[in-house]
């Protein structure tokens, strides 16, 4: 049996969470890495109830819900913004309906890449408005 430490495992489900993302599949993904299937299972079955666990923490401020009605409202915003490029008629119009959907597209990514930062943050607010001493971020 090959022995592999804490350090590797990490850089290795960071990989399998990367792929997973990527919509690569669990056998591909073994191949890429170079490992066995049942370890990839293994790694997905982990990493998914990490995801679960961090979910939950989540969902018991209510932050899911909220985080969800924002990424809503731009996605309709970005729906809007494609209608109105179809129905422009000319090229300075659809470049400033361009210019916007990409501002929107940014900050469509940016809500996602900042989820577990903003959620840190509504939690340390909350113990400071709780009145506890002892505030960490998530």
């Amino acid at each position: 049996m090959v022995s592999v430490n804490r350090s590797d495992i990490h850089a290795r489900r960071e990989k399998v969470a990367y792929y997973l993302v990527k919509g690569v599949p669990e056998g591909r993904i073994a191949e890429l890495l170079e490992v066995n299937r049942m370890t990839i299972a293994r790694d997905i079955a982990y990493i998914r109830g990490a995801a679960g666990s961090w979910l939950d923490d989540l969902a018991k401020d209510g932050f899911i819900h909220e985080y969800k009605l924002a990424l809503a409202k731009i996605r309709d915003h970005e729906f809007e913004l494609q209608n109105l490029f179809k129905e422009a008629r000319s090229v300075e119009q659809k470049t400033r309906i361009l210019e916007a959907l990409n501002e929107t597209v940014r900050l469509y990514l940016e809500m996602l890449g900042e989820t577990p930062t903003v959620h840190a943050y509504k939690r340390a607010l909350k113990k400071l408005q709780e009145g506890k001493g002892d505030v960490q971020a998530a």
